[in-house]
């Protein structure tokens, strides 16, 4: 199965990863303040998503480790993410 490719984003403050999928699209990860997530492409395919948290004093939190599917990772931070929404009066 094809993999895609991950690097780091340089010269934007917004965007800490740049996911290059099977099918060519660019997907930018954000760059979060004091958390980070982390995508990592895995051999079947599919990404691992980790998000790790600030961890305040007297607080332990553990990163959260999601698998997404190709089109998982797409929907979730492609460009059209959030840009289809709709007002309900």
């Amino acid at each position: 199965m094809a993999v895609g490719s991950v690097e780091n984003a340089k010269g934007n403050a917004l965007v800490h990863q740049v996911v290059t999928t099977t099918s060519g699209e660019k997907v930018e990860i954000p760059a979060m303040a004091g958390s980070t997530i982390s995508i990592k492409p895995m051999e079947d395919g599919k990404y691992q998503e980790t998000i790790t948290y600030p961890n305040p004093p007297g607080k332990n939190y553990e990163p959260k480790v999601t698998i997404l599917s190709e089109d998982e990772l797409v929907a979730k931070y492609g460009n059209q993410t959030g840009k289809n929404l709709q007002v309900i009066a």
